[in-house]
């Protein structure tokens, strides 16, 4: 299992995602409405760290939820979504290794979704502070909400 990461990390993740969809895209346009890079880069990273979460979450609830938000995540994309994450070892976003293992290891598995929950909700702290596009903002919440509720059903 991976060690436990600073919440700070989150706030400089989110940071680099920033740059970083800055420099894989054209030369930025003004934001509409508030909906930015910032905005753009947390819903490509949380489409994509929930897609890997459904390989690794085996509950009815956590399985209905990612979904949902999968959902809500895409209706906020101003453009088609491109996976530019996949591969990375990222905070909240469970590795294929953690996958694989978990798949043969109930205790492993629980760490491993203990962990996601709590990467997760450490990295929606910090984009609840960063997302000013209020649609996006209302997603964030409903992550934020998942991710607690979650987290009591989970308890390793």
């Amino acid at each position: 299992m991976r060690p436990r990461r600073q919440p700070r990390i989150a706030a400089l993740l989110l940071a680099g995602l920033t740059l970083t969809a800055c420099q894989q895209a054209p030369p930025p346009t003004p934001p509409q409405n508030g909906y930015g890079a910032t905005e753009r880069a947390f819903v490509e990273l949380s489409i994509a760290t929930d897609e890997q979460a459904l390989k690794l979450v085996d509950t009815p609830e956590l399985v209905e939820n990612r979904k949902t938000e999968i959902a809500e995540l895409r209706k906020l994309l101003d453009a088609p979504y491109v996976n530019n994450h996949a591969g990375h070892d990222m905070p909240g976003m469970p590795t294929d290794a953690e996958i694989q293992l978990a798949a043969t290891s109930p205790d492993a598995r629980k760490q491993f979704v203990h962990a996601h929950l709590t990467e997760q909700l450490e990295v929606l702290r910090s984009a609840g502070t960063a997302i000013t596009h209020p649609p996006t903002a209302e997603v964030v919440k409903l992550m934020e909400q998942h991710r607690a509720a979650e987290l009591t059903l989970t308890q390793p």
